[in-house]
């Protein structure tokens, strides 16, 4: 097998493996950031000086961040206010576009590759269906959020 017959049939591995090489120097890079910051934050207590709040601040998550700000712009209930209803119809689509596959599956030799896939993903739609439903009905409604809570003026 040469090398040309070799990338007409694997040329799709581009992709994963390009990916994972991207998530590889990501996780090289953010670790990085951190050691940088934590000698800075190391030079500024040998010296006896607070550090910059921005300093501490680098050193939390990102998704600690997003969260701070969803929550400190009242868009952390806004998704259960109504919007849920939304996701139980897109997948009600998914799980019924699924199961219909499955069941009048395609003809020929891939027919079972076919059936099963298009059962495996009407399962996983019918359970994200089910926890759409979960939570539209018995999440966080806009009622147990108090827009007047002083707390969150404070941030």
């Amino acid at each position: 097998m040469t090398f040309t017959d070799l990338f007409t049939h694997f040329w799709w591995l581009i992709f994963p493996v390009g990916g994972m090489l991207m998530g590889v120097f990501g996780m090289i890079s953010h670790h990085r950031h951190r050691t940088e910051t934590l000698k800075l934050l190391k030079s500024y207590a040998d010296q006896g000086k607070e550090p910059p709040a921005f300093l501490l601040d680098a050193l939390r998550s990102d998704e600690d961040r997003a969260m701070d700000h969803a929550y400190r712009h009242r868009r952390y209930y806004r998704g259960y206010r109504g919007h849920g209803w939304g996701k139980i119809v897109v997948f009600a689509a998914l799980a019924a576009g699924f199961g219909y596959a499955g069941y009048y599956g395609g003809t020929g030799t891939h027919s079972v590759i076919f059936l099963a896939l298009a059962l495996a993903f009407g399962v996983a739609a019918a359970i994200w269906l089910l926890l759409a439903l979960g939570s539209a009905v018995f999440g966080p409604k806009s009622r147990d959020f108090d827009p007047r809570d002083d707390d969150l003026k404070d941030r």
